[in-house]
């Protein structure tokens, strides 16, 4: 075992507990990073700069995601190996030479509000019209959803609570009175489990944010829509853009620190905009 395989554990504490950056890493976000990082030292012995040259050049540049990923990855272990005194600060500056770029536009998908009825009206189980519902309703990200436990949603306040959401940030978020009554109907139908989370299987086992992801496209696949969590996500922000909601509230109730990315998750289309100019005066 190399020096630097052992420092991952010790690594992925410091990323846990905020002490890379300031900021706590979400918990999707540490295990892709130890994942990545851990195939590279079994591929390299050590972290270097031909290595990382060298491993960049075994990913297909249509693998824009992973790529960057594995950069990212990479980019924080030898950050935090630079704050341990164990390397080259010299580094950080060289690898920048090798940061992938997107060389297409990014496949952003979006569910309209008749696809959306279609999905509704395929879900065979409580928990796949909670889930529908809840993402198209709420825009939450799918690994909010899934942390979402009973005590988070009070209904008499018309809100849930969103907690260690993305950079260990909590926020509330409203709820309208349609996702109330789906809320309401799910919590008469939720199957009895030991566990706190809202959103459980029908063994009462908690739903993780890749089930939630194959459930969706298995629905998707009997209506002929393409969705994902994330499409959902979008069709929260785009439907109430097009309803005339202020784009500042919805990136508060997305959780965004940016209202650029708000704004890019709006995918209005060209005939969606020509009727709704249709309509001015």
């Amino acid at each position: 075992m190399t020096h630097s395989e052992k420092q991952i554990p010790y690594w992925e504490a410091a990323m846990r507990c905020g002490l890379i950056g300031g900021r706590p890493f979400s918990e999707p976000c540490v295990k892709t990073y130890v994942y990545y990082m851990t195939w590279f030292l079994k591929q390299y012995p050590e972290l270097s700069l031909a290595h990382v040259k060298d491993v960049l050049l075994t990913v297909p540049v249509e693998h824009f995601a992973k790529r960057l990923k594995l950069y990212e990855a990479i980019r924080c272990f030898a950050r935090y190996l630079i704050e341990q005194d164990e390397f080259d600060s010299v580094f950080l500056e060289k690898i920048r030479r090798f940061k992938p770029k997107r060389h297409k536009p990014p496949k952003k998908i979006t569910v309209d509000t008749a696809n959306i009825e279609k999905l509704l009206s395929v879900c065979d189980t409580p928990l796949d019209t909670m889930i529908v519902e809840l993402l198209s309703q709420t825009g939450l990200r799918v690994t909010e959803a899934c942390q979402l436990t009973l005590a988070d949603v009070d209904l008499e306040k018309g809100c849930l609570t969103v907690r260690l959401a993305k950079w260990g940030k909590t926020r509330r978020v409203g709820l309208t009175q349609r996702i109330q009554l789906a809320l309401v109907h799910y919590l008469t139908q939720r199957p009895k489990s030991v566990s706190q989370q809202l959103l459980v299987t029908a063994a009462g086992r908690p739903v993780e944010r890749f089930g939630v992801r194959t459930r969706l496209e298995k629905l998707g696949r009997r209506v002929g829509v393409p969705v994902t969590p994330h499409a959902l996500r979008r069709a929260f922000v785009t439907l109430n853009v097009n309803k005339g909601r202020p784009l500042v509230m919805l990136q508060i109730a997305c959780g965004h620190s940016d209202i650029a990315t708000t704004r890019s998750y709006c995918l209005t289309t060209e005939d969606e905009a020509i009727q709704a100019m249709q309509g001015w005066e």
